[in-house]
């Protein structure tokens, strides 16, 4: 091998920029390759049913371009570093497979053009996210619950001709007690959105809403009413609308998970504890009622409650160390706290207008 020293100052050169280049190429090719990998091992471990999100960037599209990046830094790397003239008859196939497979994964890239976008309800982050991908004319969504960056998907959007109702703000979302109710259009931004019909999905409202002051969907849309209209004084107006006490469900329900634990359901002072009957409940918009026991297996009792409200047809879900059970009229969030006071502690309550 001929000493490097004894070339030309213009090789000299050419080789010194060559190591450099082929250096940063392989101090990059490792983070390229393990962010690869660690974003898709979330859909592998979870069976597809969480994913990265990172900004705007839900896992499909990190995951690519990740790939692709290590792909071109390692072709960078191949063309880049000094070798006998011999070792070209291995270098030039792999420099020819690194540019095509690079080409390609360009393509790729601008052919993915998924996308996350956060659901905005009353100008306030919900916690949840869609992620959308559209391709010609086929489209669709997932709509995916944030803890950290990893999101878990919790329901589904369907649309027609590649429209992405979330990344053109064509959606309205109503945080209305414990629940998200989000309306999105179909087939186009100019198609009308009305909250008097039925949601395209509701979720469980998470404690933890942040972000206010946001842009969301389009202004929430008046409901629209059809046929006669009346008022209570004889002339023409709009029906009153029908008032929902829920304290009965409520109290019920209180009365339901009492009833599932295992034991006596007992108070800090060790005394059984009462629930409240529906007449005792307060209906000034809300109402609720508030659990904190033990009982004499805690973990077997918090596990029977849970599978009672489950059972009796609520719909379930988890936020952080929060277990929530809804549907869409009364909710209850449960959390076990029996290794910090020993105590169980549950919050049922829903939206109520007395008639």
């Amino acid at each position: 091998m001929t000493d490097a020293w004894t070339l030309p100052l213009s090789d000299r050169r050419v080789i010194f920029a060559r190591r450099l280049i082929a250096v940063v190429a392989a101090t990059l090719f490792l983070p390229a390759a393990a962010i690869a990998v660690a974003v898709m091992l979330v859909p592998a471990r979870s069976n597809g049913m969480q994913q990265v999100i990172i900004g705007s960037l839900p896992g499909e599209v990190l995951a690519t371009r990740s790939v692709v990046a290590s792909i071109l830094i390692l072709t960078v790397l191949v063309i880049a570093v000094p070798a006998p003239r011999w070792w070209l008859l291995l270098l030039v196939p792999l420099r020819v497979a690194g540019i095509t497979a690079s080409l390609l994964g360009g393509v790729g890239v601008g052919l993915t053009d998924d996308s996350a976008t956060p659901i905005v309800a009353d100008g306030c982050e919900t916690g949840y996210v869609v992620s959308e991908r559209a391709f010609l004319f086929a489209a669709s969504g997932q709509v995916l619950r944030m803890d950290g960056v990893i999101g878990s998907r919790v329901a589904s959007t369907t649309v027609d001709d590649g429209h992405k109702p979330f990344v053109d703000r064509s959606y309205l979302a109503v945080a209305d007690g414990d629940t998200v109710r989000v309306w999105h259009t179909v087939e186009g931004v100019g198609e009308p959105l009305d909250t008097s019909s039925e949601p395209a999905f509701v979720l469980p409202r998470l404690s933890d809403q942040t972000g206010c002051g946001l842009a969301g969907g389009e202004p929430r849309a008046a409901p629209q009413t059809s046929g006669p209209t009346f008022d209570p004084d004889g002339g023409e107006g709009p029906p009153p609308s029908a008032p929902h006490d829920t304290r009965e469900q409520v109290a019920r329900m209180a009365a339901l998970t009492v009833e599932s634990s295992v034991g006596t359901a007992v108070d800090a002072a060790g005394a059984p504890i009462r629930v409240p009957s529906a007449d005792e409940l307060s209906c000034d918009g809300t109402t609720g009622v508030e659990l904190v026991f033990a009982t004499d297996d805690n973990e077997a009792s918090y596990a029977a409650i849970l599978g009672a409200w489950t059972a009796a047809g609520y719909a379930s879900d988890r936020a952080m160390q929060e277990d929530i059970r809804y549907d869409g009229t009364v909710r209850l969030s449960a959390r076990d706290r029996t290794t910090i006071d020993g105590m169980l502690h549950l919050q049922l309550g829903g939206a109520c207008q007395a008639p």
